[in-house]
């Protein structure tokens, strides 16, 4: 019987040194991604460049869905090798020239989706990636005109995805601007409750 307890020990000492292990990186993530959305914050109530401040529109702090690591996720890059270009709708009606750049596939909830990510051929520069969603929370408890996520994609033929970090595009808080509307493929047939929520002024 000792023999076993002590063969036992070491297990549950791995057991429990895994378990605070996973705790510290979950914390770590979670301080991470509460600092990118203060900083988002902090732009937007206060930067010249943001929105409410070249307008002149009276600022109110967005709302996010509560963090969730499992929005966090990997995914495959496939890079589209012809040039193809797509025009995509506009907030104002008109439309905007893209470049297809690449395909990202990833799994969520045990299915399979992918996401076009674009290059903008009449503004920002050559690294300058569009990536637009649109999803089943869209024009219910977020913006119906879809999000944005921040991508980057270097040599490597993976990256990663955080919906927890999806954004609203300008348009959402000051109608004077124009925003490109997701393309048709990056309408996903999910709930992402994740990321920021639909803009509401009281």
């Amino acid at each position: 019987m000792k023999k076993i307890i002590w063969l036992l020990i070491p297990i549950l000492l791995l057991l429990l040194f895994y378990s605070f292990s996973d705790n510290e990186i979950d914390e770590n993530y979670l301080s991470a991604v509460e600092k990118e959305i203060r900083n988002r914050h902090k732009f937007l109530a206060f930067n010249e460049a943001s929105p409410f401040s070249q307008f002149d529109v009276v600022y109110q702090k967005p709302s996010y869905y509560p963090i969730d690591k499992k929005y966090k996720v990997n995914a495959s890059v496939e890079r589209i090798k012809e040039r193809q270009i797509i025009f995509l709708n506009t907030s104002n009606g008109k439309s905007e020239r893209f470049q297809k750049f690449a395909w990202l596939k990833f799994s969520l909830d045990g299915r399979l989706f992918r996401l076009l990510v674009l290059k903008p051929i009449e503004f920002g520069t050559d690294k300058t990636l569009f990536c637009g969603f649109a999803d089943d929370t869209s024009g219910e408890g977020s913006y119906g005109g879809g999000r944005y996520l921040d991508i980057t994609i270097g040599k490597s033929n993976k990256t990663s995805l955080d919906f927890n970090l999806a954004y609203n595009p300008y348009c959402a808080y000051v109608n004077q601007y124009t925003c490109p509307l997701p393309p048709s493929e990056n309408i996903l047939p999910i709930a992402i409750e994740a990321g920021e929520r639909a803009y509401k002024i009281e």
